[in-house]
């Protein structure tokens, strides 16, 4: 019996290491997040904006051989789950807006809109600190 009783103790603490290391590096990608690895390939940056207070930056994205754009929410800082939101559309267009909300604990997003050689609106808010930038970026 006591044979028995010391497999499974040995057995539950390998199963809580794995669930640890499991946890521990899931979190590490998450505070590890870049606007282009959220996006993927062939994106970069062409703009981005800083949220009121040092919250975060919303960041706006562009792939030339799609021709399309990326808009995410990065936080700057880690704690839990917050309301985060990004939104992407063609300037003054609703019609065509793409949106990602909920409670995130490091990243909103990525949304993305086919939009080569069309201006964008984009937005993003942590909690509830906001930002909007209107018609840019009209050539990429």
């Amino acid at each position: 019996m006591r044979t028995v009783r010391t497999r499974w103790t040995a057995a539950a603490g390998v199963v809580t290491a794995l669930i640890s290391a499991t946890v521990l590096s899931s979190a590490s990608a998450a505070q590890g997040a870049t606007p282009e690895g959220l996006c993927g390939t062939g994106f970069g940056v062409v703009n981005s904006q800083a949220l009121p207070n040092g919250a975060g930056t919303v960041y706006l994205l562009y792939n030339n051989g799609s021709g399309e754009n990326c808009a995410v929410t990065l936080r700057s800082g880690s704690g839990g789950a917050v309301y985060m939101d990004v939104g992407l559309r063609h300037a003054g267009d609703s019609s065509t807006a793409t949106w990602d909300h909920g409670s995130f604990a490091q990243y909103a997003g990525p949304v993305y809109l086919q939009a080569a050689g069309i201006c964008v609106d984009w937005s993003g808010a942590i909690g509830d600190r906001s930002i909007t930038v209107r018609e840019t970026n009209c050539g990429a």
